[in-house]
């Protein structure tokens, strides 16, 4: 039955007959059945006029919603997009544009959408957008509803602008400090040192330098002065190759990859590689650009990395999605054939523990969603054992949190 009244609303809206809605329809109809049906053969002049005043509802809300439409197709030749190039997901954004052509108009109320990139809400007059997508677009297509108060009449149409903009993923919190570049911890510097680091390095003797750090026998040898210096105790060695896996649940473990990059973790001799490039990314910027063009690629960035020298790929990092899928078994295929045990980091978001509430407050109002419920970290939990029975390192990353699970 849903069906077939989907299919009757679908077949008005593109005969254009009328603006009308499945409830403004139906109210319509049932307006004319009591006051030229029911009402008038019985004689029942309360029927009647409240038939009437049921169809002069729909009529009115009718008018308000063409004449409104109307106004806002005719504002919107000449009005500019008003958004920045670079928009970040799960970040709301006000853009430049605002929607002041419908301020006192009776009746109507209007709702803007970007479909298939981000939801979009009007606080006041201005437009408020919050990305759900990373991505590289040319175009702004918005779409415009011109509804009636009462949900009985509505008229969209699209409009849209050719702009260049891109949505990157937001990056991780700033938190602990987020090492990935280490396998058995020969990265760090040893955990007993001094806060300011072992005297392991040396450079050259400078004024003020303490006599008592001069290496005597190397200046007897090379009759050079040199110093020793410390080291920082707990200072990463850079990682020199990375790699994006793509996939359905990938957005946190993209914004975790761009916190590594943006806070330069990677070092500054580093190879960075995608889903779906072409290449190695050699600069924070060109890795970042990889990872907005990974929202639809297809799966090379594992078959570019095994190119690389063996020495490079000693220390890789995989970044993975959340959800289980064929990426696992690339990966794992990938970790033997260059004979080593990549570290894989998946990102997350949300709250792993369910909310307790009374049951008066179930009973009343329904349970507030969750972005990542118990379930789906049973699920997260059951992915990373799987990856380390085949001899992979795992780190779990709380994308808004900035912290290791």
């Amino acid at each position: 039955m849903g069906r077939v009244l989907e299919l009757c609303r679908r077949a008005v809206r593109r005969l254009a007959l009328v603006p009308i809605r499945l409830r403004g329809l139906v109210l319509g109809a049932a307006g004319a059945y009591l006051a030229f049906a029911y009402g008038a053969r019985e004689a029942d002049y309360v029927l009647y006029a409240a038939g009437i005043v049921a169809m002069a509802l729909v009529a009115l809300c009718m008018v308000c919603v063409l004449l409104a439409a109307l106004r806002v197709r005719l504002a919107l030749r000449h009005v500019d997009a008003g958004i920045a190039t670079e928009l970040e997901t799960g970040r709301e954004t006000h853009t430049e544009f605002l929607f002041r052509w419908l301020g006192a108009w009776p009746l109507v109320d209007a709702r803007i959408a970007w479909p298939g990139v981000a939801h979009v809400a009007l606080d006041g007059q201005r437009e408020v957008v919050t990305p759900h997508a990373r991505g590289r677009h040319e175009r702004l297509i918005r779409r415009f509803t011109i509804e009636d108060m009462f949900g009985l009449c509505a008229v969209s149409f699209s409009v849209g602008w050719t702009v260049a903009y891109r949505v990157v993923p937001a990056s991780a919190a700033t938190g602990p400090e987020l090492v990935a570049g280490y396998r058995s911890g020969d990265a760090f510097s040893h955990p007993s040192g001094r806060a300011e680091g072992d005297l392991v390095e040396m450079r050259a003797y400078g004024h003020g330098d303490s006599m008592r750090h001069i290496l005597w026998k190397t200046f007897a040898r090379t009759r050079r002065l040199l110093v020793r210096i410390p080291e920082r105790a707990i200072a990463p060695s850079p990682t020199t190759c990375a790699v994006l896996i793509t996939g359905p649940g990938d957005e946190p473990t993209c914004g975790v990859a761009r916190f590594y990059l943006e806070r330069g973790h990677f070092g500054t001799d580093f190879v960075f590689f995608a889903d779906g490039c072409a290449g190695a990314a050699q600069t924070v910027d060109a890795a970042i650009d990889q990872i907005v063009d990974s929202a639809k690629a297809a799966s090379t960035a594992l078959d570019h990395a095994e190119q690389l020298d063996p020495t490079r790929l000693a220390a890789c990092v995989l970044f993975a999605p959340a959800i289980d899928g064929p990426w696992r078994d690339r990966v794992v295929a990938f970790a033997r054939r260059i004979g080593a045990s990549p570290t894989v980091i998946i990102g997350v978001d949300g709250n792993p523990t369910e909310r307790t509430r009374s049951l008066a407050a179930r009973l009343i109002t329904a349970d507030p969603p969750l972005d990542v419920d118990a379930q789906a970290y049973a699920r997260i939990a059951t992915l990373r054992e799987a990856l380390e029975s085949e001899g992979l390192r795992v780190q779990l990353v709380h994308r808004t949190q900035g912290t290791i699970v």
